[in-house]
């Protein structure tokens, strides 16, 4: 089917119910996208590219590439994400690992981390300011209906978790290939 954008948003609600489905997730997210006249394409990430994800419009569609690039799940979410934040702003084209200081970008980036974690929830978390431990991690996770290492990954984003911290990355974050 020809691209709908109301389709695509209901397929993007169903999308964030998956994040802890780490077994059978991708052809079910596949196929309410493609209902939505959305491809999703995952290849595997090649070394040296610096290709994260891409958008494009093909007769009438969208297509979404994301690659397994880290093979995380909180990273995998987060480029698909990032590629809808494209999607739904009528910006396609690549998106590199590059720094890139450009609107579009930081809008994608915007999009992917509200949509995973309501902004709202997420800084009442913060703001608690209580230790970030597996415990506490999971059951804000588990309150917003999102896999803990997603939550993980945005503290490290934000520096409230250092990225060196490997304890809570073993038993929180969930490695997985995905094609």
């Amino acid at each position: 089917p020809r691209y709908n954008k109301a389709k695509f948003y209901k397929a993007i609600q169903f999308a964030l119910t998956q994040t802890s489905n780490h077994s059978s997730f991708l052809p079910e997210v596949r196929k309410k996208f493609l209902e939505a006249g959305v491809v999703l394409i995952v290849l595997p990430h090649l070394p040296g590219s610096k290709m994260n994800g891409a958008t494009k419009r093909v007769d009438g569609k969208i297509m979404i590439l994301v690659n397994d690039r880290g093979r995380y799940a909180d990273t995998f979410w987060f480029t698909l994400f990032h590629e809808i934040g494209h999607v739904l702003n009528d910006d396609f084209g690549v998106s590199c690992d590059e720094e890139q200081d450009d609107a579009s970008e930081r809008a994608a980036d915007e999009y992917a981390q509200n949509a995973l974690i309501p902004a709202d929830k997420y800084n009442e978390f913060v703001r608690k300011g209580e230790a970030y431990t597996a415990d506490n991690i999971k059951s804000f996770a588990i309150s917003i209906d999102r896999d803990p290492g997603i939550v993980l990954g945005r503290l490290k984003k934000d520096e409230y978790v250092p990225y060196a911290e490997t304890e809570l990355s073993r038993e929180l974050r969930y490695r997985y290939r995905v094609r």
